[in-house]
């Protein structure tokens, strides 16, 4: 009989490869597979697969992995500085004020304007440095020197500015705001909403991807969401809070929703204590964006998220529970996205059902 050839790993057929890759809907698990050898690394690029669940971006730059749980820290260019991430892209500034988007995966960057710099010479004041950084696209997973990237710019006292650019190319056709209030800003079929003074507008963009984009205007589509709509009671009847609104904005199954949430801190506080530590989301509604053209648009309360799980934050996401592992249907997994001095250990404490 003929010696029983040893089989290897790197034998294993594309086929099988992606049959496990199938079943790996962690990042982290398709990256880790990748790593075994230089033919599955090949083969795996073959594989067409949905995409993996997304990493949750926390303020201290480290990524909550879904379902697993595990926290994971990409490493950056010693002159750089996290400022957030849109799914696999981070966002980091350099030290020279320029910024860009980088796959830390495939090693891909993207150049972008310097947003602080445009900042300033729109305001032509010193009302100090910008410390929020949110970049939207119509489509995060194919960025190139083509996409269409909209920032939204804020400072510590709420001053907003909102921007079209293309990397690298910066488009100095601004559109500034001062507003008391949070905003946000998402890109919904193929169109740009944002979220301010509690009004919901229609970014109009002029050109296309072989013209210079700019904000042509902006259009408000729902009205001000009152506040006797949104707000109810405190589920606290012991302790004395301080409360502010926060408001995201997130696709969700084919939804525009409003998740509106107030997050309370007891007051007086306690002596020598860290306010940011003390903080937790008190309660919480959702409301769908009507924008039916047979309709008056409005806001409309919802009660069920369809299946979806919400993991709501700085980069709000929406997916099936069903492909979270141990995600709960109609739940809403709130990231701590206000303790920025304090970053809190449990960056999921404030999720609801």
């Amino acid at each position: 009989m003929a010696a029983t050839q040893p089989s290897y790993w790197s034998d294993l057929h594309p086929e099988l490869l992606g049959l496990v890759l199938g079943r790996l809907p962690s990042l982290a698990d398709r990256v880790r597979l990748r790593a075994v050898c230089q033919t599955w690394r090949y083969n795996a690029r073959l594989q067409l697969l949905p995409p993996p669940l997304p990493w949750l971006a926390l303020l201290d730059g480290t990524f909550l992995s879904i379902p697993g749980g595990e926290i994971h820290r990409m490493p950056i260019p010693d002159d750089a500085r996290y400022h957030g991430s849109i799914d696999n892209w981070l966002l980091l500034m350099q030290n020279d004020g320029s910024f860009s988007l980088v796959n830390p995966f495939s090693k891909t960057m993207l150049q972008l304007p310097k947003l602080a710099t445009i900042w300033h010479q729109l305001r032509n004041a010193d009302t100090g440095n910008p410390f929020f950084y949110k970049l939207v696209t119509p489509s995060s997973l194919d960025l190139s020197p083509d996409s269409l990237v909209a920032a939204l710019i804020m400072d510590k006292h709420s001053n907003i500015t909102l921007s079209i650019c293309q990397p690298p190319v910066p488009n100095n056709t601004l559109r500034k705001y001062d507003d008391e209030h949070a905003c946000d800003v998402v890109f919904f079929n193929g169109k740009l909403y944002a979220f301010i003074s509690r009004k919901l507008f229609l970014v109009e963009i002029a050109g296309n991807h072989k013209c210079k984009p700019k904000i042509s205007s902006m259009r408000c589509v729902i009205d001000t969401i009152k506040l006797s709509d949104i707000a109810q009671r405190s589920r606290s009847s012991t302790e004395n809070y301080c409360f502010e609104l926060r408001y995201y904005l997130v696709e969700s199954g084919g939804r525009l929703l409003l998740v509106v949430r107030q997050v309370g801190v007891p007051f007086p506080l306690p002596e020598h204590s860290l306010g940011e530590h003390k903080r937790r989301t008190i309660w919480f509604n959702v409301f769908e964006a009507d924008l039916t053209a047979n309709s008056c648009h409005k806001w409309r309360r919802v009660s069920s998220l369809a299946g979806q799980a919400l993991f709501v934050g700085t980069y709000s996401k929406s997916l099936p529970a069903t492909e979270c592992g141990s995600a709960q249907e109609d739940c809403i997994y709130f990231t701590c996205d206000y303790a920025w001095e304090y970053p809190d250990p449990d960056p999921l404490r404030d999720s609801v059902f």
